[in-house]
């Protein structure tokens, strides 16, 4: 296989950079916070966002796989998700005071899933 053709693989193959730009903020009410980042590069080739939230035992579940039209006029040039009970049935399994622990990963077209961005925190109101 050539230099050329490795690197191509390689490209192809790697993994989305971390997401930057996570921010959780309350929401409208009705325990809502919403779940803002900004998008990956296009050259990435993101397929998909998730969102996972901590619960109590220090897992990670995944809330949503979020596409880059996911957006809101709220949050300019970032990706959004909103997250309240009704919208996640069985996921109330909060942290102290409701407060919710956040991180985003990409989800390359390849399969192949980026590091988590740093965790973000938010409470609803």
């Amino acid at each position: 296989m050539g230099l050329s053709r490795r690197l191509s693989f390689l490209r192809c193959c790697s993994p989305p950079g971390i997401v930057t730009g996570v921010e959780a903020q309350t929401g409208g009410g009705s325990g809502e916070v919403f779940v803002a980042w900004s998008p990956r590069p296009p050259g990435e080739k993101v397929f998909a966002y998730r969102v996972y939230r901590r619960v109590q035992t220090g897992v990670w579940r995944l809330l949503a796989d979020v596409t880059d039209s996911a957006t809101d006029i709220n949050f300019p040039g970032k990706i959004v998700l909103l997250d309240y009970p009704e919208n996640f049935p069985g996921f109330s399994d909060f942290g102290a005071s409701g407060e919710r622990t956040y991180v985003v990963t990409a989800l390359g077209r390849s399969g192949l899933e980026s590091q988590p961005s740093a965790p973000v925190v938010g409470s609803p109101p």
